[in-house]
């Protein structure tokens, strides 16, 4: 007797389990679906506008989402040079872009800026080693933060680890006063002085509508 009063409620809690289990799988799919679409925009509008080059592949370093707004920070390789790009997608109608001005190189990091409805958006690829002027020998960097300080005094934390690149958003148009590079162990890697306080501003290089 005791058995056959517990069965119904193991079959609604069977139930219930399958049912929160069915809504994350959809919600999972859903959201997977929409980073698809909105990345299939980016590449079609950046292929678009280097229709001159061929063999191009779109590799995706880092993206980001910021209310409306899908951020790419795009690895383009071709038959020539290599280009980063960061992209821009709202609304899923407007492809906005930017070249990604100078690339980390030898120092394993570096700094660019757009400015872009009231936003600044910093950016630009992670490099695996750094170069150490004093021996000129590299080392590994294994970012796993940055800690960026701006001349108003506020400062934003952005956690990279094992990321190939970053994108960040602040309000207004900040200045960049200080940026630190942490690894694992809580050492600082690189700093902005590294690169001669050098930020590069991006400007727009076009937009194509859906």
């Amino acid at each position: 007797m005791k058995i056959k009063k517990v069965i119904p409620y193991i079959l609604l809690f069977t139930l219930m389990m399958l049912n929160i289990s069915g809504c994350t799988r959809k919600d999972f799919t859903k959201k997977e679906d929409e980073y698809t679409k909105v990345q299939k925009i980016a590449v079609s509008a950046l292929s678009d506008a280097f229709y001159m080059v061929k063999n191009k592949n779109f590799n995706v370093l880092k993206y980001k989402k910021h209310d409306n707004w899908y951020l790419f920070l795009f690895y383009m390789t071709t038959d020539n040079s290599p280009q980063y790009l960061l992209c821009l997608v709202e609304n899923n109608k407007a492809l906005w872009y930017a070249s990604a001005g100078y690339p980390a190189m030898s120092m394993g990091f570096g700094v660019n800026r757009v400015k872009y409805k009231g936003k600044s958006i910093y950016f630009c690829n992670l490099n695996t080693s750094t170069w150490i002027p004093t021996t000129g020998a590299r080392k590994p960097t294994n970012y796993t933060k940055m800690v960026f300080e701006f001349e108003n005094g506020t400062k934003l934390i952005e956690n990279v680890k094992g990321d190939k690149g970053y994108i960040i958003i602040v309000d207004g148009y900040k200045k960049l006063k200080d940026l630190i590079l942490y690894n694992a162990k809580g050492e600082i890697v690189n700093r902005y002085e590294d690169i001669g306080y050098d930020c590069y501003e991006c400007k727009v290089v076009g937009f194509k509508l859906k």
